[in-house]
């Protein structure tokens, strides 16, 4: 589904003070960019390019070794 991707990547991008503009709840509080959703998007892009899955990295990423 490319276009539900590029979509993902377009909606889900900084507003001019590092917010995504897309997370946003009713309460007008939005997530920090890059948001969750925004990395699944990249990650998905990532594999779609030929990359593996869980190497690409990423703020929500976890550490462990």
């Amino acid at each position: 589904m490319p276009d539900l991707l590029q979509r993902t990547l377009a909606q889900h991008s900084p507003d001019q003070h590092g917010y995504c503009r897309e997370c946003r709840e009713a309460s007008g509080i939005a997530a920090a960019w890059p948001c969750a959703t925004r990395e699944v998007a990249e990650e998905a892009e990532y594999i779609q390019r030929g990359g593996l899955p869980g190497t690409l990295g990423g703020r929500h990423r976890s550490s462990r070794a």
